[in-house]
């Protein structure tokens, strides 16, 4: 039988640099990591023959953990310059060695592995996974084994068994639970390989061992056992986001090149005969072979090899189904734009300098209006030839004069470009990326690879394909620059025929209409606007971490006997271990001995004062590298302002998430962290003004629900927390209610809304789990509509598949997963899906709104920022008073409920002053 072997190209791009001494060619151009590269699949070849194989790369460091998480992978360090000059030519190499090449965008390729793995295994061909990746160790099966080829080290279960203390259908666990520092996974702080096999164990998956704290929490045989349930407790999401984190996507849709089918979805038999064929390129490996100078890696006997193990000739990749691109030119330019102001609808998509739409220039544009093509290119800038690039102001003029539904994808973009360029739009937009995420709020990415492969079946030219490290789009050839921008744009009119009648279908058309698509032009607008940052604050503040960062480290010093590099696991480990001859038994280990980490160091502070002081330095130089020293980065050279994104699609309620940088995410729960607010600013004249809705999901809950009583509270103006209290722990209706009891109400409170059950509750709270369920049975006897209108949204999501928001909003069943997850998660996220999507539906009509009245001329301050429940604005001081009554009106009066909707107003010179 044959076998399939799947090769981690990614993997061995590093293990090749590292393990080869400096070198280059006779040019001076660095080949180390080729040389090591090519060395390492030549061996490969023999052992393969003729079995169908892949060599797989990461596509790039955006993936949908990224998404989730912003922070996966974002502590790794650019790699080495003489590493990424090579890094253009790896599947150049791959590719020539006639090695099918795999890559997707949005996954990384443990993914694709385990999806091809996964496959193969369910039919019973056995798979070889190469690679040193202990992730991978999670795909072991009786079909499929992971071989180290550095190491000669193959891993079948006994061997995972033996690394890992646990069967390779349980590694995903442990990995989550040790958490990763190299990729930034959280994992269970303080908890090393042997406590998570412990727990494992013990206690079985990840969502076991949350539901099982007490247990463990008793268990006298657990070192730490305290300070884990206390973790987990404090917070149980964080270790479920490692585990997604950890856990590899075995359903990738990834296609060959110029394929359309994704392999997944083809008959196995399929499957294996395309990854047999080898398109081996004699003429290409020696072209490589003499600009390398690898002439003694590559010889006749190698190539002979190659022959024979090739079983057909060179393919000819293309981009399936792709319509024709027309460059305009000087003759046609004026009757192109005449054809493109009679339409009705088109695609539009532009191609710039940069992906920073406030630092860029505007290279090209493609319109496209119909699924037969073609598309049309204007080059607007092309240092290749630059005699055929336009003029864009009359195609510009002409955009804006249009009144035509714009199609596109992503289209926040393309409309920030032109707010750069001076130019303003009001055209209707159709946003195929938002539409794709309203059909599947929980698929991990959107973007147009992912997008033409799944709804299309199409493979498209990727940005990578054109555009090498350090280049822009202005240096690609004009002939691959039409054929790239006419594809964005065909692709995108394409999707939205395929999308529309589904979004239709699905009655999704009122909240996409009226909330999305609106929404997309006051993202632009805000996004355009940014927030002004007080640099020279940060800089003092940067100067005062900096001196408390000296004066600990004098005490660490000091108490260490001597200086050393604190921030040198190695130094740090001889200090701790050597000199102070703390104790090491059960901390966990790296490959150059005991780790140093914040779990470790935790573990030693009882040992000795140094550690706590060790955590308290790290503390304060995390929040300086992170925060104060990283925001100034973030400021536009052209505008001196930041301007974070603001994305429609990362999250499955509907909410809005930030990014680049994450704004939602400034630090407030310290003194320290607040005073980072502090450092966003309004000019001279101007203030910064906070609405901020008032515990707007209870208020949500409360009319949905149609409660009597809780209706009643809002209604008089009762704190919500403090009356939950006063019902569940039976005080008198006048009775004080204690800050601890206030806590008691408001846990409650929260915790329905978002389906707690009493076993959390008890975590949360500190109690029995008996005790909590008085509570919960108490809180739904004094609140009897909110069983009622759970119960209600559970069989009506049972009948029909999903829940809806009061916008109109659904999230299916069938698409929320569950795996790896208790049992009861679907059900919480289908009853918390119609409260929190309605909270965000609100907030986007609200700034739809007061964007409208700002654009009337009727707003005198401009808004900036949404965070969470809050808006930020900055004003004109004369016009404060103005600004705070009409915004704190839109915002009460957005949506007609059955209580009343609640909108603080705060104003200061900065955010942490208009905020508090």
């Amino acid at each position: 039988m044959q076998k399939l072997w799947l090769i981690d190209g990614s993997g061995y791009i590093f293990r090749a640099f590292y393990a080869i001494a400096p070198l280059t060619n006779s040019k001076g151009f660095p080949t180390n990591g080729l040389f090591g590269f090519v060395r390492m699949l030549l061996p490969l070849l023999k052992q393969i023959g003729s079995d169908p194989v892949a060599l797989v790369f990461d596509a790039g460091r955006a993936t949908f953990r990224t998404e989730i998480f912003p922070a996966y992978k974002a502590n790794r360090s650019e790699p080495p310059n003489e590493l990424a000059q090579q890094f253009p030519f790896f599947r150049t190499f791959g590719a020539a060695l006639g090695f099918p090449i795999l890559e997707l965008s949005g996954f990384e390729a443990d993914d694709i592995i385990g999806t091809l793995s996964r496959k193969a295994s369910a039919a019973g061909i056995p798979v070889t996974i190469v690679s040193g990746d202990k992730d991978l160790l999670q795909l072991v099966d009786d079909n499929v084994d992971v071989l180290d080829t550095m190491k000669s080290k193959r891993y079948q279960a006994a061997e995972v068994i033996e690394k890992f203390g646990v069967p390779p259908n349980q590694v995903v666990d442990v990995l989550a639970l040790m958490g990763d520092s190299s990729d930034n996974v959280p994992g269970l702080s303080g908890v090393g390989p042997k406590t998570a096999t412990q727990l494992v164990t013990a206690y079985g998956s990840v969502e076991e061992i949350l539901n099982r704290v007490a247990e463990i929490e008793e268990n006298s045989s657990i070192r730490g056992r305290v300070k884990i349930a206390e973790i987990i407790r404090t917070d149980p999401e964080a270790l479920r986001l490692s585990k997604r984190l950890v856990e590899i996507d075995c359903n990738t849709p990834v296609v060959l090149p110029g394929e359309a089918q994704p392999l997944n979805q083809l008959p196995i038999e399929e499957l294996i005969s395309k990854l047999s064929v080898r398109s081996f390129d004699e003429n290409e490996l020696y072209q490589l072979v003499s600009q390398f100078e690898f002439d003694s890696l590559i010889d006749g006997r190698v190539v002979e090899t190659l022959r024979k193990s090739a079983g057909a000739p060179a393919q000819v990749v293309a981009v399936a189904g792709q319509a024709a691109a027309l460059c305009v030119t000087a003759q046609n330019y004026s009757d192109i734009l005449s054809a493109l102001a009679t339409q009705s609808e088109f695609a539009l998509d532009f191609e710039t300098t940069s992906l920073d739409p406030h630092q860029t220039d505007l290279v090209g544009a493609s319109v496209c209006w119909s699924a037969a093509g073609p598309a049309y290119y204007f080059p607007f800038r092309c240092n290749a030839e630059p005699d055929n690039a336009l003029d864009p102001k009359p195609f510009l003029s002409t955009l804006s004069a249009s009144k035509a539904l714009i199609i596109g994808q992503n289209l926040k973009f393309d409309l920030e470009v032109l707010l750069s360029l001076g130019t303003t739009v009001t055209n209707p937009v159709w946003d195929t990326m938002i539409a794709a995420h309203m059909l599947n709020p929980e698929r991990g990415a959107y973007n147009l690879t992912v997008l033409a492969r799944e709804f299309l079946n199409r493979g498209v030219i990727e940005f990578t394909d054109l555009v090498q490290d350090g280049g822009t789009f202005a240096d690609v050839a004009l002939a691959r620059a039409v054929e790239y921008g006419g594809q964005d744009a065909q692709i995108a009119w394409d999707l939205y025929e395929k999308l529309k009648p589904e979004v239709e279908a699905l009655g999704l058309v009122a909240p996409f209409t009226e909330l999305e698509m609106p929404l997309v032009s006051v993202l632009a607008a805000m996004e355009s606007r940014g927030v002004m940052l007080d640099e020279l604050f940060l800089a003092r503040l940067s100067d005062e971490f900096a001196q408390k960062l000296g004066v600990l480290e004098k005490q660490i010093h000091t108490m260490a006997g001597g200086p050393f590099n604190i921030n040198s696991p190695k130094q740090l480990g001889v200090v701790l271990f050597e000199k102070l001859s703390l104790p090491t038994k059960g901390l966990k280990k790296t490959k150059t001995g005991i780790s140093t980490d914040a779990s470790v160091l935790e573990k030693l502070a009882d040992a000795h004062p140094l550690p706590k002081l060790l955590l308290e330095y790290r503390g304060f130089f995390k929040l300086k590298s992170t925060y104060v020293d990283a925001l100034p980065l973030s400021v536009s050279r052209k505008t001196r302002r930041i301007h974070c994104k603001l994305n429609q699609a990362g999250m499955a309620t509907g909410r809005l998430s930030s990014s680049d940088p994450n704004l939602q995410n400034i630090p407030i729960s310290t003194h320290e962290g607040r005073r980072i607010r502090e450092a966003f600013i309004a000019p001279p004249g101007k203030k910064l003004l906070s609405a901020d809705y008032s515990q707007i999901e209870l208020r949500i809950l409360a009319h949905m629900a149609n409660d009597s009583a809780m209706q009643r509270t809002f209604a008089e103006g009762i704190d919500v927390h403090s009356a939950t209290a006063r019902e569940i722990l039976g005080l008198a209706v006048d009775a004080p209610v204690s800050a601890e009891q206030r806590r008691i109400g408001k846990t409650i409170n929260f915790g329905i809304v978002y389906g707690m059950g009493p076993y959390r509750l008890a975590r949360e709270l500190g109690i029995s789990n008996a005790e909590a369920s008085r509570y919960i049975e108490g809180y739904f006897a004094r609140f009897a509509g909110v069983r009622t209108f759970f119960d209600k949204v559970e069989h009506e999501a049972q009948i029909g598949g999903a829940v809806v928001t009061l916008g109109g909003r659904k999230r299916f069943l069938s698409q929320i997963s569950g795996e790896g997850r208790d049992p009861d998660f679907v059900r919480r996220a289908a009853l918390n899906a119609p409260i929190q999507g309605s909270a965000a539906d609100l907030m986007k009509r609200a700034m739809i709104e007061i964007e409208n009245l700002y654009r009337a001329g009727k707003l005198p301050g401009i808004l900036l920022l949404q965070v969470h429940d809050e808006l930020l604005f900055e004003v004109p001081e004369g016009d404060i008073a103005q600004l705070g009554q009409l915004v704190k009106a839109t915002m009460e009066s957005v949506w007609s409920l059955s209580v009343p909707l609640v909108a603080a107003v705060g104003v200061g010179n900065n955010w942490q002053e208009a905020h508090s």
